[in-house]
């Protein structure tokens, strides 16, 4: 009976976004503000040519890591680039195969013993910061993030279409492993009833903040749904707590194909500020908030360079206000290669 009710919770919870005329809110505007300059909100900006070569090339780009001065970059693969932008190796093989990844969908290092976790849908490997495979398993459900907080690994999975009664739904809950890589604890996050099977997927997955403060979580819905999914959660005692709501003036709505006319894709929570990603009718955004200042910036596509382009800021260290964000260089010379991109590294004021 009682892990009826907790189900029940849970969907309750996940069919409406939580309302409390206490909790902290952050307006987001219709308009957008005038371009911002990253040499405005920057402290330093180093920028990284990543080197071309073969085996270095570099598809589309969905996470960087920084650490012990190499830069580990993920596209389907793991690339680890120096902080010259000389390519080093790839880290691990692809394939199906015994200590293989077919493609990476979450990664993370333990800053403390220099690990490094992969996850390819259910499977986990664990490398050693000499990038020699130490242990590989496979989990009983799928991997869809994961992160390493203070030596313990964390994982967010979502289960599409799961059995519930007579209904289907998509289940998303944390867990937490021990040593074993068993499951110590497990938080419900939410519960999404649907009438069919429906998937909806974003490559750039920040779903986990680590600072000061706490852990703190937001997993954007991107099946259709006319309801705004605005809230930052805090996972404060084995449960989630609502920590921040994002308002946003224009209201959702879905289009004459059941698409979200808004979808919110992630909320990065550093210590000095909130970091929002959104598509607006297609078009991409990103709300910047200064917390200290409480002043809040909302940008077309980005901050904007010293070349007059935008570029969109995605998490390297949050308690340290560190970033990074991806330029292309102009493709120029038919005849040789594109070039791969170049990475800037941002600590924001």
């Amino acid at each position: 009976m009682h892990k009826f009710y907790l189900t029940l919770t849970v969907l309750i919870l996940g069919c409406s976004e939580y309302q409390d005329t206490d909790l902290f809110s952050i307006t987001i505007p219709s308009k957008t503000d005038y371009p911002l300059l990253l040499s405005e909100m920057a402290i330093t900006n180093q920028k990284l040519q990543l080197e071309t070569k073969g085996g270095a090339f570099l598809e589309y780009i969905y996470n960087v890591k920084l650490h012990q001065d190499r830069l580990l970059v993920t596209d389907s693969r793991i690339s680890i680039f120096d902080l010259e932008g000389n390519f080093i190796q790839l880290l691990g093989r692809q394939g199906e195969g015994p200590g293989e990844y077919y493609r990476v969908n979450s990664m993370d290092i333990d800053e403390v013993t220099g690990n490094i976790y992969v996850s390819g849908y259910n499977k986990l490997l664990v490398y050693g910061s000499d990038y020699e495979l130490i242990e590989e398993r496979k989990l009983e459900y799928p991997i869809g993030y994961l992160k390493i907080l203070d030596g313990s690994l964390w994982i967010v999975s979502e289960e599409i279409g799961k059995k519930l009664g007579d209904d289907i739904a998509n289940q998303t809950n944390i867990y937490k492993l021990d040593n074993n890589f068993e499951i110590s604890d497990t938080i419900p996050f939410r519960t999404i009833v649907l009438d069919q099977i429906r998937i909806g997927g974003y490559n750039y997955r920040f779903w986990l903040s680590d600072i000061g403060e706490g852990l703190f979580m937001f997993m954007p819905v991107l099946t259709p749904e006319n309801l705004m999914r605005d809230t930052l959660y805090q996972v404060k005692d084995k449960i989630l707590k609502p920590a921040v709501r994002f308002h946003f003036e224009r209201p959702q709505s879905l289009d004459d194909r059941e698409y979200q006319t808004l979808l919110l894709y992630n909320i990065v929570n550093s210590s000095s500020y909130y970091v929002l990603e959104y598509a607006q009718d297609w078009e991409r955004f990103m709300f910047l908030y200064d917390k200290k200042n409480q002043t809040g910036y909302n940008l077309s596509e980005g901050l904007i360079d010293e070349d007059g382009d935008p570029v969109f800021l995605r998490p390297i260290d949050l308690k340290k206000d560190l970033f990074y964000y991806i330029k292309k260089v102009e493709f120029e010379d038919k005849s040789i290669e594109e070039k791969n991109p170049v990475i800037g590294i941002v600590k924001l004021k």
